[in-house]
């Protein structure tokens, strides 16, 4: 009887890894110890392992160690308890080569219905999970530019024909009225002009340089930059709309500061979060830069004492598909394009940007940026 009873158990496996070798899948019988018992010729092929090389071996010795005790053994040991398992693996596989496979356990039962191991099953799914990931991001691209498209023909259809139509309407009623205007009220449209007229002029620069960033054709040229000079030229550019309010500008970086970055960008992102914090800041306000430095980067705060920014629109400053623009503590336009660019000039340069909001203290910009170059 015992005969038989063993002769019928070596036909059953017999038949089992007869089927097995059919199927396309590596398949493969595991013991209860976690040892190759059988393995199929899919295994052999894409494993590119011999079976008297695997038989007789554990999974751990053929796999990775720390992806066999963090993955693979957790569910082995669950299958064993009855359970069908199915484990999207990605990892280092026996060939040495890195791989997403769909691996699949079932469990096995001997013929009197005991679970005496395990049979693995796995599909190689790498270039088609690549595909969809690329996919994914391909979509996500695709959304973000379409979101930049209309951005931009907001501000072209909107932003910037406002101060254009204000330039062209004063202009026209000092042409056709000087005579019948006083020397005060001469004086009061070249103002409101020049007002316009600087906003066009901020709102071009950062136009083209958006365009640029959103086409790939900036360069960045990284490098050491003295970052105290850097705020002074950005003071000495905005300081007349700074006048105008009677707003203090402080640089409070020490003058051995240095960032590895693009000057011109640098000097771009701080020169747009100081206009934006000159517009909301009010009349008599100050405004600060302030630098914590360590060996490996700086970081940087524009700190002003102005109206702050609403909570709920705080985790929308930086992104182009929302539009979050106000009106400034004596009427200035925003667009809220400066800050989409300070976001994308920062990130080139391997740096990070953020604000925080003081209760009745204002708005605080951050800016983290390497201290030099990277090794």
């Amino acid at each position: 009887m015992k005969q038989i009873n063993k002769k019928g158990k070596n036909r059953y496996f017999h038949y089992q890894k007869e089927i097995l070798n059919t199927i396309s899948e590596t398949a493969s019988f595991i013991d209860k110890n976690f040892r190759y018992v059988f393995v199929n010729t899919a295994f052999n092929t894409f494993f590119r392992k011999e079976t008297e090389e695997v038989i007789g071996k554990t999974v751990r010795e053929l796999w990775n160690s720390d992806d066999f005790s963090q993955k693979i053994q957790p569910a082995m040991e669950e299958c064993m308890r009855g359970k069908s398992v199915f484990l999207l693996f990605e990892g280092i596989i026996p060939t040495g080569e890195n791989k997403i496979l769909e691996w699949n356990f079932y469990p096995h039962r001997n013929i009197k219905g005991r679970i005496d191991g395990l049979i693995s099953t796995a599909k190689d799914v790498t270039e088609h999970k690549k595909a969809e990931q690329a996919l994914l991001e391909s979509e996500a691209r695709f959304k973000e530019l379409n979101a930049t498209k209309d951005k931009l023909f907001s501000i072209i259809g909107h932003d910037l024909k406002g101060p254009i139509n204000n330039i062209l309407g004063f202009s026209e009623l000092i042409d056709q009225n000087f005579e019948n205007f006083s020397e005060q009220e001469v004086k009061q449209y070249i103002k409101l002009i020049y007002k316009s007229s600087i906003t066009v002029t901020d709102l071009l620069e950062n136009l083209l340089t958006w365009s640029r960033a959103q086409r790939n054709i900036l360069t960045v040229s990284p490098h050491t930059v003295a970052f105290y000079f850097t705020v002074e030229k950005c003071f000495g550019q905005l300081i007349q709309n700074a006048l105008q309010k009677e707003i203090r500008l402080k640089n409070k970086v020490h003058p051995e500061t240095v960032v590895y970055a693009d000057e011109e960008m640098i000097t771009t992102i701080i020169r747009n979060l100081v206009s934006n914090a000159i517009k909301f800041t009010n009349r008599g306000g100050t405004i600060s830069v302030i630098t914590k430095s360590s060996p490996e980067q700086v970081v940087i705060g524009i700190k002003d004492t102005g109206i702050g920014i609403a909570p709920e629109i705080m985790s929308q400053l930086f992104q182009p598909n929302e539009n979050h623009t106000s009106l400034g503590t004596e009427g200035e336009k925003g667009t809220g394009l400066g800050l989409i660019i300070c976001k994308d000039l920062v990130e080139k340069n391997n740096g990070k940007i953020w604000a925080e909001i003081s209760p009745e203290q204002g708005t605080t910009f951050w800016l983290k940026l390497p201290a030099k170059k990277p090794e």
